[in-house]
This record gives C-alpha cells, structure tokens and sequence, in this order.
C-alpha cells in the first residue's frame, strides 16, 4: 500500500473519529477511492470512516457508482448495529433473570465513547463473569465450545458471544489491578488487549480507535497513577508508552490524556503492525487463506504468528508474552 494512500486513509479516520471538518485535494489525484475504502474494511473502520468522507467538501467526495455503495455500507451499518442491540439486550436479560451479573466488556462497551456509538464496526459481544457466575452461565449454553484462552464462544442470532471468566488480558492477581469496570480499568483492558492481538494474528485500527475516544473521554476520571503502576506491575508499561505515542501521532490523540510524563518514543514498529495485519490480520492474505484450513491448521497459523512476532512482543512485554503463551498453549491441552 503506498504511503500517500496510507496518509489519507488516516487524514479521513481522524476527521470521522474527531468529527473534524475535511479538505483532501490530493484525493484527486491519487489512485483512486477503491484502495482507501479497502483499507477501512481492513482496518474495520468504515464507519468512521464514511462519517470522514462527510465531512470533505461535496465536490470531494465519491461520486458515481461509489456513491450507492457508500449508502449501502451505512445501510448495512445501521441494521447491523440494530441487530448487535437486539442480542445483546436478549442475552443480557435471560443472564440476569438467571441471576447472574455480566459485565459488556471491550467493542460494545467501548462503542459507549463514541460520539456517535453506530459508527464503531460492531464485532463479537463480549462479557465478563466471575468465579461460580462463569460455571452457571456456561451452564445456560450447552454447545458453546470452549476456547483456548478459557472463554465461552457460541453464536446467538448469527452474532458470535464470548463469556470470559476473566476481566483483564493480564496474568496478574485482582489486588495488583484496578476495580472491574471502572474508568481506569477500562483504559487498562483496551490497552493490553491490543498488545494480546498485536503481539499474535495482529490489531487493527478499530481497537485503535477504541481506546483513543475511551482516554479522551474518560480524561480526568480516573488515577493515572493507579494506571501506571498497573501497567508496571504487568510490566506493559513500555507497551502502553508504544501504544499512546502511536494513538498520538496517527490518530491525534491528545498527548494530555496520556500518562503525566509520557515521552512519545518512534511507533513505526506497532504502526508496521497495524498497517500489514489490519483488524484479525484481514490485511494478511496468509492470515485470510488460514480461515479456510482445518482446526488444527488454523492453531498451526496462530502459533506461527506468534513466533513471528515474538522479537516484538518480548521487547514491550515480556511477562505477558510468556504468560499469554503458555495459557493458550495448555488451554488447548485441556479442551
């Protein structure tokens, strides 16, 4: 993908992110709308960015046969959104009349930070039980397989459903991290979430996305400090630098909204990441050919791209790498 592709792509998401108005007159002359809205798919973020393209003058936008496409993707947006809405709330009230009490975990809870939350490309649902409460909903869903991370996974309505019973991508105990839903541990979740898929099959824009509105609109509601020493004890604190210095320089965030003495350092490595892998690895035409592979063959393709960035993942965390891999790998023993 070329470079100048690249840059648009990202002047168009921060418009759509930030609702900032837009004026690209290098559009014209590039190749063209078909390899920026490939990136949005990609990079699972044509919402926002079609909500960007809104935002360019109208003698700027698609027009042609792009335009009814464009309509077509909104279209699909909004019932997709309606329909995520449906399950979720259904899935929620028979949890809760079981007397049970989730917890809206990672996508559809970060969607709450979004101006707009129907232009955040909608994904799994994920939920949060704890202790006995994970046992008895699993209980409720008899085929649910059982992934190697210890999730729940089952579709309801064509939406697949992941149940953790575990509220944090980290491997350490509750007293060292902060309270289950609040506004810092949500920071805390977005962010080492992104490490676990950076770190494997690879992280898109969306999660990106997701924790740049989540700081933004969580700013001065939480203890950075409470956050940082998190972050230390999970020895991500390198990581999240890496990460904000990336948000801050491709997607605007404001630097205040960062740690109190955040350095920016060179994100190239991470962006590299984004940039060829995209959301799940959907850049990757090895990642997407693995789809169609035998169960086994698809483990054999994720341990292969754990390896393959292992040089990357031991640099900005250690700890979690060794702790990630070793839980999947007996997790898969134990199914």
């Amino acid at each position: 993908m070329p470079e100048k592709n690249w840059n648009i792509f990202l002047e168009i998401l921060r418009s759509g992110l930030w609702g900032l108005d837009l004026s690209l007159p290098d559009v014209a002359s590039s190749p063209g709308w078909d390899p920026l809205l490939a990136l949005g798919r990609e990079q699972a973020v044509m919402g926002l960015l079609l909500r960007g393209i809104a935002q360019l003058p109208e003698d700027q936008r698609p027009s042609g046969p792009l335009a009814p496409l464009l309509q077509a993707w909104e279209t699909a947006f909004a019932r997709a959104n309606a329909r995520y809405a449906r399950v979720q709330g259904a899935l929620l009230k028979r949890l809760s009349e079981a007397g049970l009490h989730p917890v809206v975990q990672k996508g559809t809870e970060a969607a709450k930070y979004y101006s707009d939350p129907s232009i955040r490309q909608v994904g799994d649902i994920d939920l949060y039980l704890s202790g006995d409460e994970f046992r008895r909903a699993r209980a409720l869903f008899p085929d649910a397989r059982r992934a190697s991370d210890g999730a729940v996974v089952f579709a309801l309505d064509g939406v697949t459903v992941e149940l953790h019973p575990r509220y944090y991508d980290i491997h350490l105990p509750a007293s060292k991290l902060p309270a289950v839903g609040s506004p810092c541990g949500e920071v805390l979740l977005l962010s080492s979430h992104i490490f676990k898929h950076a770190m494997g099959p690879g992280i898109g824009c969306k999660q990106l996305c997701d924790l740049a509105v989540a700081m933004t609109r969580l700013e001065c509601r939480y203890d950075k400090q409470e956050l940082a020493l998190a972050l230390k004890a999970a020895g991500l604190l390198r990581w999240h630098t890496l990460l904000c210095s990336l948000l801050v320089a491709d997607l605007g965030l404001d630097p205040s909204c960062c740690l109190p003495d955040f350095d920016p350092v060179d994100p190239e490595r991470l962006r590299r990441i984004v940039r060829a892998s995209g959301n799940f690895g959907m850049a990757d035409e090895g990642r997407r050919r693995s789809r169609q592979w035998s169960t086994f063959g698809k483990k054999a393709a994720t341990a292969v791209a754990f390896l393959r960035r292992l040089p990357f993942s031991l640099r900005y965390g250690s700890r979690e790498t060794l702790a990630t891999i070793w839980g999947l790998a007996t997790g898969n023993f134990r199914k």
